[in-house]
């Protein structure tokens, strides 16, 4: 994807993936953030620049 999707669909697909119990929910979110950015760095880059991710 050539463009970043809106910061509020990453915060929804970060926060289904990190809190929901249901594993194909779970599933669906990684696979969209992945798909959105490619790499979990970029993705855990991304988070960590929007405040999202503290670590």
């Amino acid at each position: 994807m050539n463009q970043t999707p809106p910061l509020a669909l990453v915060k929804t697909w970060y926060h289904l993936l990190s809190s929901s119990e249901d594993n194909d929910v779970k599933a669906r979110a990684q696979e969209m953030l992945l798909k959105a950015f490619e790499s979990p760095e970029a993705i855990a880059n991304y988070l960590k620049q929007h405040n999202i991710l503290q670590h």
